[in-house]
């Protein structure tokens, strides 16, 4: 385990968690520049590659139950949704559940209380319905949560103005009978960049492995576990590979705009030749890292051929890993969607119920929670790369294209 160096992780983790690295902000800029810095000192010679995004900026929110007394709700702005009048908007508060028809009234102007984000189809069913939208927070004990849905829902289907409140909260607006919700946010195109890192193949330099994780948080947060243990990850794993020279190619990318919609790893795909997408034989994503108290496990979106590599090879080591066979929301995706296999490799823990909340920051972290990890993530990088064939297939089976495929049409942009 010594080549992996989980202590060099865990404090690259504990550098980029220092302040939040939400798109287009100072905070995004100084990351970048930190990982550049720590590639060119590992020996490397790192590439940008800029794209253009749109981000948004809170300018504003506020909650407040007008009817049957006045109290104000703490909240926190969905990203992109749309915005109030400077007055803010008042309504009946209408239970909605997860926007099922028969809640929904045939009125129009109320604002909705819904137990989860709708999805894109009911988004579109909402607007012009509800002249607000309040979400409750899965848990008791979670903290209000920064994130956004894609640019395009506002600007195809409609502003729909919302916000998050706690679950505990979520009581009082459920006995309210009407409330006056005010957000105030503004757009901007922001420049951002991908990082990238490369060892040439020595013998099947055409054969190329990606490894990637993305380096940006959501808005105001500090995304210790999201993903700045995963950026940590990768800047550890070409820390133990900078001396070597394996057969195949490996490329380190660090993604920006992840939180906006795998903006980073959607540009870098999609720029690419289709020549250029075929020397890519497989990516391992690494995102949600450094959590102790937890276990690790692995997503397989890719052949059950991949699948059983990665369970022979945790098992002929020792390693418990938890595997399954699906899609995750990261930039794995990405690369999945132009049929390109990905192994997602993350840390399940207690901090999962603090990602995207000002909570997931470094009091999460733990050098132990890096080190079993990274060893396997460092050894199956070695077994792919110096392998004289790629021990699976670089195919997609249909049920996962299927879940792919839904994916982007439920949740992102296509």
């Amino acid at each position: 385990m010594e080549k992996f160096d989980y202590t060099y992780a865990y404090n690259i983790a504990l550098a980029l968690s220092r302040q939040p690295r939400f798109t287009g902000t100072e905070g995004e800029r100084q990351a970048r520049e930190l990982i550049v810095r720590e590639l060119e000192s590992l020996g490397y010679n790192p590439s940008l590659e800029k794209f253009s995004v749109k981000t948004y900026d809170v300018v504003e929110s506020e909650l407040e139950i007008v009817k049957p007394h006045n109290k104000k709700i703490e909240c926190s702005v969905l990203g992109f949704s749309g915005e109030t009048p400077i007055e803010g908007v008042e309504g009946d508060i209408v239970y909605i559940e997860n926007a099922d028809n028969i809640l929904l009234p045939e009125a129009t102007g109320w604002i909705g209380l819904a137990s989860q984000r709708p999805s894109r189809e009911y988004w579109k069913k909402l607007i012009g319905k509800a002249s607000g939208l309040v979400i409750v927070e899965g848990s008791p004990y979670r903290e209000l949560s920064r994130v956004a849905i894609p640019y395009e829902w506002r600007e195809k289907m409609g502003s729909l103005p919302s916000v998050y409140v706690r679950y505990r909260d979520a009581y009082e607006l459920l006995s309210a009978e009407r409330a006056r919700l005010k957000v105030v946010q503004t757009y901007r195109d922001a420049e951002t960049y991908n990082i990238f890192a490369t060892i040439e193949g020595s013998k099947y330099p055409d054969e190329v492995i990606y490894v990637t994780a993305h380096y940006d948080s959501v808005q105001g947060v500090p995304g210790a576990t999201d993903n700045a243990g995963g950026t940590a990850m990768v800047l550890a794993l070409a820390k133990a590979l900078s001396a070597s020279r394996p057969k195949r190619t490996v490329r380190f990318a660090l993604f920006g705009a992840e939180e906006l919609g795998l903006r980073g790893s959607l540009f870098h795909v999609n720029s690419l030749s289709d020549d250029e997408k075929k020397k890519i034989k497989a990516v391992v994503n690494l995102d949600v890292h450094g959590g102790i108290f937890g276990s690790s496990a692995a997503i397989i979106s890719g052949a059950k051929s991949l699948r059983y590599f990665v369970e022979a090879l945790a098992k002929r080591v020792g390693v418990n890993l938890s595997i399954s066979e699906d899609v995750m929301s990261s930039d794995g995706s990405s690369f999945v969607k132009h049929g390109i296999p990905a192994v997602n490799l993350y840390r399940a823990s207690g901090s999962g119920a603090d990602i995207h909340t000002v909570r997931d920051s470094s009091e999460h972290l733990h050098p132990i929670a890096f080190k079993t990890i990274g060893y396997f993530t460092l050894l199956l990088l070695e077994e792919i790369l110096n392998a004289e064939e790629i021990p699976f297939e670089r195919e997609i089976p249909e049920d996962i294209k299927k879940k792919v495929e839904e994916y982007f049409s439920r949740r992102q942009p296509i």
